[in-house]
């Protein structure tokens, strides 16, 4: 495939997640729901997870898993077992089970099929993402576009990673430190290199440069942050790029301050490179103007391109294809360019999600018959 095409969204991703909302109704109870938002060492993967618990509208304890060293195997492996996490995390999981779980990433679904199995099939599982198991051992499997998740009845598709609310975290310090460079702020979000592809550094410069032409015509500031897969060399290569110009800017190589979510609201327009999900979702629902940066396939990348793309043609790269989700943003116009950059306004697919996740809940005898008849 050449560089710059990208496959057409299958048409399935709009029409699953129709018909998974389609189905979802008012509901009420008259007893609490207990659930788990389970955590693991990713803010992006974590932000997805408190996304849909505080969607739920019910009371949730976050659950934070710690993994030793046989976090490196596969769930198929590991199976039902706490044995990948620490012996301070496995206290925490102790206990009667909840009766549901938020997890997201393939190194949490050993302890989640645990406590499946512990509640005798009483439990809901929810998993965001690409688990590397089959969609029967949940309940409920929510994966963006880039994941080769078989199609199922209990696999609803998005288009882009849940994103939690981000007004709530914002601390006024920060927000009068952003609010204090001039409008229109011009947010830069900077991630790091995936399996397959790769920021070149003068590239992202080169973007930078784009930001910093703007602002001397157009006036505004500059405001650039990393995220910790950003590489060293390329975080110092933009702050040079920034120092070097007569354009007032803010630069936050990681955690801040400012916090990550007062530089998101105070931005007038949002650049992101395009490896990161969970930063673009950011960006796309908070009804600012979004431009994708594009990024550059890795060696490894061109080499697995070339050769899975003549023989599966159609089909996802494992473990994740993010071809396939670019198509997705530009199916729903959910993003523009860094020089035309695009605002929207999606649909609140965690408010979505949650009402699948309280049919499930619904439903009653749920029971040790498995996760895929508590599904149905």
């Amino acid at each position: 495939m050449p560089d710059g095409e990208y496959p057409r969204a299958p048409v399935l991703l709009r029409l699953s997640f129709a018909a998974a909302a389609a189905i979802s109704g008012p509901h009420a109870r008259s007893s609490p729901q207990r659930v788990w938002a389970i955590l693991g060492p990713h803010r992006g993967d974590n932000n997805q997870v408190l996304a849909l618990a505080e969607a739920l509208g019910l009371p949730f304890e976050q659950k934070l898993l710690r993994f030793n060293s046989l976090r490196w195997l596969q769930p198929a492996l590991l199976g039902a077992t706490l044995k990948s996490v620490d012996a301070e995390t496995r206290k925490s999981l102790a206990g009667d089970p909840p009766d549901v779980t938020i997890s997201t990433g393939h190194r949490s679904v050993p302890a989640v099929l645990a406590l499946k199995q512990r509640s005798g099939g009483r439990m809901c599982a929810v998993h965001l993402g690409y688990s590397r198991l089959s969609p029967d051992h949940f309940d409920l499997v929510v994966p963006t576009p880039e994941y080769p998740v078989p199609d199922a009845p209990n696999v609803v598709r998005i288009p882009f990673a849940l994103s939690p609310h981000v007004s709530r975290e914002i601390d006024r310090a920060d927000a009068e430190l952003v609010g204090a460079y001039p409008a229109p702020r011009r947010l830069f979000l900077i991630g790091g290199p995936t399996l397959y592809w790769h920021l070149p550094v003068e590239e992202m410069v080169a973007a930078v440069g784009r930001l910093i032409d703007a602002a001397a015509s157009e006036g505004g500031s500059i405001l650039a942050v990393g995220s910790p897969r950003t590489p060293p060399e390329l975080l110092m290569a933009v702050r040079e790029r920034l120092e070097a110009s007569s354009a007032p800017f803010l630069f936050v190589p990681g955690d801040g301050p400012p916090a990550y979510a007062a530089l998101v609201a105070a931005a007038d327009s949002i650049f992101v490179t395009a490896d990161s999900v969970a930063m673009v979702a950011d960006a796309v629902t908070s009804g600012k103007p979004v431009g994708l940066v594009p990024v550059a396939k890795s060696s490894l990348g061109r080499v697995v391109m070339a050769v899975m793309d003549r023989l599966r043609l159609g089909k996802r790269l494992f473990p994740r294809d993010l071809r396939y989700f670019w198509a997705a943003l530009k199916d729903h116009g959910f993003t523009g360019t860094l020089d035309t950059p695009k605002a929207s306004r999606p649909p609140d697919y965690a408010a979505l999600v949650a009402d699948r996740v309280r049919r499930l809940l619904e439903r009653p005898n749920r029971s040790a018959t498995g996760s895929r008849d508590s599904a149905r």
